[in-house]
């Protein structure tokens, strides 16, 4: 039997407090980029896997919490259907447990991105089991959903794999099922850190632009990044310069970016006056973000609607594709 396709794109987003433009720019954006190309992708709240490093306090606090967050940024509930992990659990673990059968501990323990995920001081002998089901439970949160393509950066890409080949033996054993999940490249930027050590992080305030930062805050962190000396083009001034472009469609805003770099690169001293347009950029969008934040948190039943009627569509696609599973799994 071959079972009919729907979902074409689905992602899933971690819950998680203080993000930084970076996030926004390298997770946020691409999947409105996607909502505008005229896709509806399928956008899932991961609270479960959240649970492998998160008490369940500090995880059901966040996890409306990012919803609103992602509303704010642009997420269209009409354009995407968006619903907690959590809300299809008893479908996804027991998918889950099936498809388990498919791969040795061995191998799960081969998987690349599991290694990453274990914390320094913490090992094989203090690492709890949750961790190395991660790829299982991601690859029924794929698979459950029938989805043709996922958006995923380059650290899921073993994870990913673990889904095509978990879904491999599961069609060849029983029936086809499944479409094997094709890895989906998408436009994200990578923004470096203010000091240009690596990449730009929460776990370093200091260094990066948070969606929660004030003005103030904005125009000094700017004004103390790294960049390059004049006629010099450096990673740190490209990075920013990025971040900017990123941050704004304003063609007006890209031209004087544009000039003002050229200005650089004739070593002229245009630095002051670069940054001076950078934080104007950075602290109208985070500006714009939370009054948009606010509006949607001083209702509580946008989010709450958003997530029942995305979860509706979501139970409905999974039960189908359980019911496909079982009629073959006997």
């Amino acid at each position: 039997m071959k079972a009919e396709y729907k979902t074409k794109i689905l992602t899933g987003l971690r819950p998680t407090n203080a993000l930084t433009v970076a996030n926004y720019l390298g997770a946020v954006k691409p999947i409105l980029d996607l909502q505008g190309d005229g896709e509806k992708p399928f956008v899932f709240v991961a609270d479960l896997h959240a649970l492998t490093d998160n008490e369940p306090e500090v995880v059901n606090r966040r996890k409306e919490e990012i919803v609103a967050i992602y509303l704010a940024l642009g997420l269209d509930p009409e354009k995407n259907v968006i619903y907690m992990q959590s809300d299809l659990k008893d479908l996804v673990y027991d998918l889950a447990m099936i498809l388990a059968r498919g791969i040795t501990v061995s191998e799960l323990l081969r998987v690349p991105a599991l290694k990453d995920k274990i914390r320094p001081g913490v090992g094989p002998e203090t690492a709890n089991v949750l961790l190395a089901l991660y790829p299982i439970l991601m690859a029924a949160d794929i698979l459950i959903q029938r989805a043709e393509k996922v958006p995923i950066g380059e650290d899921q890409v073993s994870h990913l794999e673990v889904a095509r080949e978990l879904a491999r033996k599961f069609n060849s054993k029983y029936g086809e099922v499944f479409p094997l999940p094709q890895p989906f490249a998408v436009n994200a930027l990578k923004i470096l850190s203010l000091k240009g050590d690596g990449k730009m992080s929460k776990s370093k305030p200091e260094w990066a632009i948070l969606l929660t930062d004030t003005a103030k805050e904005i125009e000094k962190k700017i004004k103390s990044a790294e960049t390059s000396f004049e006629g010099e083009m450096t990673p740190n001034l490209e990075s920013i310069i990025k971040m900017a472009k990123g941050l704004t469609g304003d063609k007006e805003a890209h031209d004087k970016l544009d000039s003002l770099i050229i200005r650089h690169m004739k070593k002229e001293q245009v630095m002051g006056e670069l940054k001076k347009l950078i934080s104007e950029i950075a602290c109208a969008f985070n500006e714009n973000f939370q009054k948009k934040l606010m509006k949607i948190k001083s209702d509580e039943n946008i989010v709450k609607n958003v997530l029942k009627d995305g979860g509706k569509i979501a139970r409905e696609r999974a039960e189908e594709t359980m019911s496909l599973v079982y009629q073959v799994f006997k």
